[in-house]
């Protein structure tokens, strides 16, 4: 650990100098206080990058509202929106699924999936955006199942 380089050095001080055992646990309780305090900001940043950021940049994405074939409202994200792709792209890169939340990132991709009811299937000009889109959210769905 990163603190033993300190507390080795205090050992051979205290046993050179005789230093009372209060001074030596204050001292010892200061470094490893120190660096646990770096721990728990690297691991905090580690969360904010892989989980945090990654919700509130899904959330900026337009969740749309619209009818199935039977009259249920459903709630879908465009899959035509090169905007929906590029937070998918952004979400698979950095995603981290055993800091995440399941059920979160399940309802996120099943408002995905969703958007392929509304697909039009004779207008080919924006084929790929859809594929990638379908692509980076079975991605995403492997990550979590």
């Amino acid at each position: 650990m990163i603190y033993t380089y300190y507390i080795i050095p205090l050992y051979h001080i205290s046993k050179k100098y005789n230093l009372p055992a209060d001074i030596i646990y204050y001292i010892y309780s200061y470094i490893i206080n120190i660096h646990t305090q770096m721990i728990i900001n690297k691991w905090y940043s580690y969360v904010s990058i892989h989980n945090t950021n990654l919700c509130y940049i899904a959330n900026k994405i337009n969740l749309l509202q619209g009818y199935t074939f039977t009259g249920d409202i459903i709630l879908y994200y465009d899959l035509y929106n090169i905007n929906f792709y590029k937070t998918l792209y952004i979400c698979t890169k950095y995603i981290k699924p055993n800091i995440s939340s399941k059920s979160w990132w399940n309802n996120f991709i099943q408002n995905g999936y969703n958007g392929m009811i509304f697909i039009d299937y004779d207008d080919s000009s924006n084929y790929h955006i859809i594929n990638n889109n379908f692509r980076l959210l079975n991605k995403l769905y492997n990550y979590f199942n």
